[in-house]
């Protein structure tokens, strides 16, 4: 019985030998063929290797997997330019901040200096009511002031 088996499977392979190689032409339309047309091949006979589902799972698995990578990607992209604008606007932030302090302490420097030079009470002099009203026998008594 395997002995019948072995020279069933020679002799379809010499009958796929004579086909591919046979002087039918079908040797030179296979090497000229279009692309995607069905062609015999050798060891038609055997059993194809796996199962259609289970290369469509891996195929699609593959693409899933794919996917997933571009998509890491794109979330990488988009953590680096968040970590790149953030240590920009840090660095501006220091810099507005080192201006602005600049700029403030140089304003309080000059209120201090106006401050130092210019006194409202010596442009502005006072009366103190107590300096007017020091003559207490002009105001409190009338009657024995002379010059009311």
């Amino acid at each position: 019985d395997a002995d019948a088996e072995q020279a069933a499977d020679a002799e379809a392979a010499a009958g796929a030998a004579a086909t591919v190689g046979g002087d039918d032409g079908c040797c030179a339309d296979a090497a000229a063929g279009a692309v995607g047309q069905d062609m015999q091949m050798p060891y038609g006979d055997f059993e194809p290797f796996g199962r259609e589902d289970t290369a469509q799972e891996l195929t699609q698995a593959s693409i899933h997997e794919s996917d997933a990578m571009v998509d890491q990607l794109e979330r990488a992209e988009v953590a680096e330019e968040k970590r790149a604008v953030f240590r920009a606007l840090t660095r501006l932030r220091g810099a507005a901040i080192t201006s602005f302090d600049g700029v403030a302490r140089a304003h309080t420097g000059n209120v201090d200096e106006f401050a130092r030079k210019y006194k409202w009470r010596q442009a502005h002099p006072l009366r103190h009511l107590a300096n007017e009203e020091s003559d207490v026998s002009r105001w409190a008594f009338p009657n024995d002031s002379k010059s009311l």
